[in-house]
């Protein structure tokens, strides 16, 4: 499963017009904002930066977490663990599937939104 969508329903009321509004912007800003981190993704994993690599993992991890993004996060986490014990070459294996599952989830996001 790509996206939890019961974790995105429970940040509104879906019976709202003002929330489902709201929804809508923080999706976009979702997508203007993983544009810009798996953009940085693919630099950090080039430079082989252990230290960016991990923080930029940690704030997509919070972003998948936040709207339920299930197999963007479940990467994100691995990815994560493996630069947190240096294991730089196995995170860089793990990271570069990230891009791809987001865009798979971006595509199902933009459907409902």
């Amino acid at each position: 499963m790509l996206i939890d969508w019961s974790r995105i329903e429970s940040l509104v009321d879906t019976n709202d017009p003002d929330d489902l509004n709201w929804l809508k912007e923080m999706i976009a800003s979702l997508l203007e904002n993983m544009a810009v981190r798996i953009q940085n993704l693919g630099q950090f994993m080039e430079a082989r930066s252990a230290k960016d690599l991990q923080s930029e993992l940690h704030q997509i991890k919070g972003v998948a977490a936040n709207f339920g993004l299930s197999a963007l996060s479940a990467l994100v986490i691995e990815a994560e663990s493996k630069a947190k014990t240096g294991d730089i070459d196995t995170c860089i294996s793990i990271a570069t599937k990230i891009a791809p599952i987001w865009e798979e989830t971006k595509l199902e996001l933009q459907k409902r939104f």
